[in-house]
């Protein structure tokens, strides 16, 4: 290693999945490991179905290493055809490393509810993106989903 080069630092942040938790979805609950970046880059690939106007939540499961991330937001944008459809930002506190995974449930309580109708129906893409009260980005993902009538 030269001599200007310096160490890289571990993230301290470290995804490891992400689930959809559906009410009654026949199946059950759909799992993406996020682990490397072909697992990343599969989920932003590999749309999964929501049936219209079906109950559900979003866990993302996390490691936090080295120091205490604090002031940790969420924010999502959901995409379709290119034009940005939705935004939310979320408020989800600070985290200390520990041995045990971190979890996040959105939203929190009750269940989101997808679109419904004809108009609703297609291809849409999300980007996830936790970010701290510095602004330093600890983990971005994208995923892919398609709203359709039946499952």
């Amino acid at each position: 290693m030269a001599e200007s080069e310096a160490p890289t630092p571990s993230p301290r942040m470290i995804l490891e999945e992400v689930r959809i938790i559906f009410e009654n979805r026949p199946g059950g609950d759909i799992v993406y490991p996020l682990t490397s970046p072909e697992e990343i880059e599969k989920a932003a690939k590999s749309p999964y179905i929501l049936k219209e106007g079906c109950h559900y939540k979003i866990r993302v499961t996390f490691r936090v290493q080295h120091d205490i991330i604090s002031g940790l937001t969420s924010q999502t944008s959901t995409f379709r055809k290119g034009l940005r459809v939705a935004k939310d930002q979320q408020m989800l506190g600070s985290f200390a490393p520990q041995s045990k995974l971190h979890e996040v449930t959105f939203p929190r309580h009750g269940w989101e509810e997808a679109p419904s109708g004809m108009l609703s129906r297609g291809s849409y893409t999300s980007r996830h993106k936790f970010a701290d009260d510095d602004s330093v980005v600890h983990a971005e993902w994208e995923m892919a989903f398609d709203i359709k009538s039946e499952w």
